[in-house]
């Protein structure tokens, strides 16, 4: 029996590993109020891809999941993203990816985006969008309270607008170069996949 309840524990435990100190693993942090059917753990580390999942496996033993956040940014230029997919495949350390940075699945909150983008422009359209929701208010990465007023209830929404972004971006890619092949997620500046990690905690409000 004592077996048996350990291994029920093990396998009720989801953990989240970001290398963001603050808007991501405040996020998530906050996202825990809706109530997963894991015990949730939000771990952060300051960590490239790569790294992110040499330190995630040994989580692997002790869950039900494990999955890694990280920034696209320039990891792609610098030769540490493709080495970083491998390994997770290897492993089966799951990833959510955001392109070029998180602020991408913050702006799915309010509308689904495709078009080229620099963090700048990040900036503005979040300002735009929090300016409406309370006049003078500007985004802040490192505000919890923004996160948890503005965007942690719209979650839903933000699944919708990525998984659409998302499952066009796959559709475009196997149609030039089949399904089997590395999906480039590089190149797919404004998308993230970030909505599959939510949907994975199976949130139960």
């Amino acid at each position: 029996m004592a077996r048996n309840m350990k291994e029920k524990k093990t396998r009720d435990k989801f953990y989240i590993i970001t290398n963001g100190q603050e808007t991501e693993y405040n996020y998530f942090t906050l996202l825990k109020s809706q109530k997963s059917i894991y015990d949730v753990k939000i771990l952060y580390a300051n960590k490239d891809p790569y790294g992110l999942i040499e330190y995630a496996k040994s989580y692997l033993m002790n869950a039900n999941q494990v999955w890694v956040v990280f920034d696209i940014d320039n990891t792609y230029e610098e030769d540490r993203l493709m080495p970083a997919l491998k390994l997770a495949a290897r492993y089966g350390v799951r990833y959510a990816y955001s392109n070029l940075a998180f602020e991408v699945w913050l702006i799915m909150h309010f509308q689904e985006c495709s078009k080229q983008m620099d963090i700048k422009s990040h900036k503005r359209i979040l300002d735009k969008y929090l300016s409406k929701k309370k006049d003078g208010l500007s985004y802040n990465k490192n505000d919890k309270e923004i996160l948890k007023k503005y965007f942690i209830p719209y979650y839903k929404t933000a699944i919708n607008n990525a998984k659409v972004n998302y499952q066009s971006r796959v559709a475009d890619h196997n149609q030039r170069y089949g399904e089997n092949s590395q999906m480039k997620i590089w190149e797919w500046n404004s998308s993230t996949n970030v909505y599959k990690l939510i949907e994975a905690l199976k949130l139960t409000n």
